[in-house]
């Protein structure tokens, strides 16, 4: 298993955490074969001179994650995470919680695939009862419906995927309970596969929102997204910025009263060391800092 998709795998679990909002990293900002992410550390304000909380991260030989533990600062351990695996894929996760100094079982999940691909994900509760089953339907290599199942509620929480011939997606439909389509988004791209519009619908196909996002020239990275409300008028645009390396370092919301930052991230080559993110219902001040710490690979 190459390290990068290692990363990624663990960058998912950590978006869980509600109590330290660690799920800043949505794309492969983390993802390197040189160094390997070790510690997120959450502050207040970026004048803080201590985190609030912490998330230590921890890996077998083969670069596996196999434990977060997840700190209120300087020490308090709250919560923490294990990860089983039976050749590099992962085959268990059980989360500790409940009293601090007793942190005991709470649920686990058990994974099985096939052709090395996820297939099913059963969630449990620390006794052995069975919460749901996740199940992973493909075409090909690519994931075409994924749904929830239990006794008393049958099929919920399902969402289906068509592609074009170019392996893009065309189509998200999002099925809640009762198998009924509760709402459904559609991806356009231009002659040069990327994203242009994205379009999202209610259950009964009206319109609810759109953002179109705008390049220069070649580039595949867009500089500008313009939300339009469901009668298409426009209610916010946003600014992309990027360093040289193509990593976005900051988003900028355009209005009225001015141009406010909505986060801030700060690189170490392609390696993201900070992300400052800011509250718009709060005048735009900083909300949460988030740091993050490396180790490098031998």
């Amino acid at each position: 298993m190459k390290r990068g998709t290692i990363l990624i795998s663990m960058i998912l679990t950590l978006t869980c955490c509600e109590k330290t909002d660690i799920n800043a990293v949505l794309e492969n900002e983390l993802t390197t074969d040189s160094f390997r992410l070790v510690k997120i550390l959450n502050y207040g304000s970026t004048t803080d001179s201590e985190p609030s909380s912490f998330v230590d991260i921890e890996y077998d030989g083969n670069g596996n994650l196999i434990r977060e533990s997840i700190y209120d600062y300087p020490n308090i351990l709250f919560t923490y995470r294990e990860y089983d695996y039976e050749n590099n894929l992962l085959k268990e996760k059980r989360v500790y919680d409940g009293q601090v100094g007793n942190l005991q079982l709470g649920s686990y999940r058990v994974y099985e695939y096939e052709n090395s691909k996820l297939a099913k994900e059963e969630l449990f509760l620390s006794n052995g009862t069975s919460k749901y089953t996740k199940h992973y339907e493909y075409a090909g290599n690519k994931i075409v419906n994924t749904y929830k199942f239990n006794d008393e509620s049958g099929i919920y929480h399902q969402y289906k995927y068509k592609y074009n011939k170019d392996n893009l997606v065309t189509l998200e439909e999002r099925y809640m309970y009762d198998q009924q389509r509760d709402s459904y988004i559609k991806y356009h791209y231009d002659d040069k596969l990327r994203l242009t519009k994205t379009e999202y619908y209610n259950y009964d196909e009206t319109i609810n929102q759109a953002e179109e996002q705008k390049y220069i020239g070649n580039s595949a990275l867009a500089t500008e997204v313009l939300i339009y409300d469901s009668q298409g008028e426009l209610t916010q645009q946003r600014e992309l910025l990027y360093d040289d390396l193509g990593n976005q370092t900051e988003v900028k919301i355009v209005d009225t009263k001015g141009t406010h930052s909505l986060f801030k991230k700060t690189y170490n080559g392609n390696l993201l060391i900070e992300h400052i993110r800011y509250a718009p219902n709060f005048g735009y001040a900083e909300w949460t800092v988030t740091r993050y710490e490396y180790s490098e690979i031998n």
